[in-house]
């Protein structure tokens, strides 16, 4: 297996650290590679670093890896509408963890456009997109329009036969927080748990992004006021990000934070 390939599987397995320096590696092949052989190749090295950066919470960095590979791609004439497609999906999902999120609504909306203009709804990526749109819309306050590409996707991945299961738990996710946001809670709990079941049998319990889903369902079962279950639930988040994520990630620091509050009102329960 390539190093591209082998930083690529262990990234989407939550093994960042080991990951990295297998794609600089990847990068660093690419870049020695002559002009006209590399574009591609380059700008795909580039997003899969750029990928890696935002899990960790390097978020400018990620930043310059996309718009590198976009720039790079934008300039190639060959280049797969595709590719450029997920680079504005990437970007606008930078600004949305940044929270500029009129920034992030105008990338979203315009790889959404270019994806839609291909014609291939089929393999999940045109629902990926409205997810990611979906995302800013609630942080933006536009919970309707949000909700309805939610929903809209939800039904594009239920169509799959199980081929999307890890895009319908994002999605579920998503729905869920905006559940719990709005002060649906039993809805939101009912939407988080079936997205945390997805997440362990796609990438396995100890994976950090079914930790991140188990932190949104410990919130909503706080606010519902299942104190017990959100002590629980926050602390075995915890518990999974403190061995993936660096100390000062933002999700660790949100997690960390919600787990000593429910611990402590558990306790005085």
């Amino acid at each position: 297996m390539s190093p591209d390939e082998r930083g690529a599987q262990l990234r989407l397995e939550g093994e960042f650290v080991t990951a990295e320096p297998l794609l600089r590696q990847a990068l660093a092949s690419a870049e020695a590679a002559g002009p006209a052989a590399r574009s591609g190749v380059l700008a795909a090295a580039l997003n899969a670093l750029g990928l890696l950066c935002k899990d960790l919470g390097r978020y400018d960095e990620a930043h310059g890896y996309y718009l590198r590979a976009l720039t790079l791609l934008e300039r190639e004439a060959s280049a797969d509408p595709d590719d450029i497609a997920t680079l504005y999906h990437n970007l606008g999902g930078i600004e949305h963890a940044s929270g500029n999120y009129a920034a992030a609504e105008a990338l979203a909306r315009r790889g959404l456009a270019i994806r839609s203009g291909l014609g291939r709804p089929e393999d999940g990526r045109l629902a990926a997109d409205q997810v990611a749109l979906a995302a800013i819309l609630d942080g933006l306050g536009r919970y309707d329009e949000a909700e309805r590409l939610y929903l809209e996707a939800i039904t594009a991945f239920g169509q799959s036969a199980g081929a999307h299961d890890l895009d319908m738990a994002v999605a579920l996710s998503d729905l869920g927080a905006q559940d719990a946001e709005q002060g649906r809670l039993e809805r939101a709990r009912a939407r988080l748990s079936r997205a945390v079941e997805l997440k362990r049998l796609a990438l396995g319990p100890r994976h950090p992004d079914t930790a991140i889903t188990l932190n949104n369902l410990a919130v909503a079962s706080y606010r519902a006021g299942a104190i017990e279950q959100a002590a629980a639930l926050s602390a075995e988040a915890q518990e999974i990000l403190e061995n993936a994520l660096p100390p000062e990630h933002p999700r660790l620091v949100a997690c960390r934070r919600n787990a000593a509050a429910f611990a402590a009102a558990h306790s005085r329960a």
